[in-house]
């Protein structure tokens, strides 16, 4: 898959700035690279089937929200997500920990979020760093 087709929806512009931006930021990690090659050898029809995963799986995770981001239904949602990563790089803990802070620091991701539900970036946060303490040392 080309940088065109994986921005799809932002304007060329839009889609060199962050492409440039990941590079800068993560390039030199091993998750990086993993997401780099496996992008590569998707296709088109498997990023949208990836998507449609995601977007059905923020829906449940918002269906089930009231029950509080510990409950054990959310957290096994949350470890869907943990595992959907793998589409696009090895998770650890350590980089779902960043990604979840990313998710209320980055204006991006927060708005990405918050079109699903208000507040969601935060719950997601809130859910995630209690998905990586309950799977230390497991």
């Amino acid at each position: 898959m080309e940088d065109k087709e994986l921005y799809k929806g932002f304007s060329n512009e839009e889609a060199e700035q962050y492409a440039k931006e990941a590079k800068e930021r993560w390039g030199n990690t091993e998750a990086y690279k993993q997401s780099q090659e496996r992008v590569k050898k998707m296709s088109k029809e498997d990023f949208e089937r990836i998507g449609k995963e995601g977007d059905v799986l923020m829906k449940e995770i918002v269906a089930n929200r009231e029950k509080g981001a510990k409950s054990p239904e959310v957290q096994a949602l949350i470890s869907r997500h943990f595992n959907n990563l793998r589409h696009f790089y090895e998770p650890t803990l350590e980089t779902y920990r960043g990604l979840a802070e990313n998710y209320v620091a980055d204006e991006r991701f927060k708005a990405f979020y918050e079109k699903y539900a208000p507040n969601l970036a935060e719950f997601m946060k809130e859910a995630m760093l209690y998905y990586c303490q309950t799977q230390e040392g497991k």
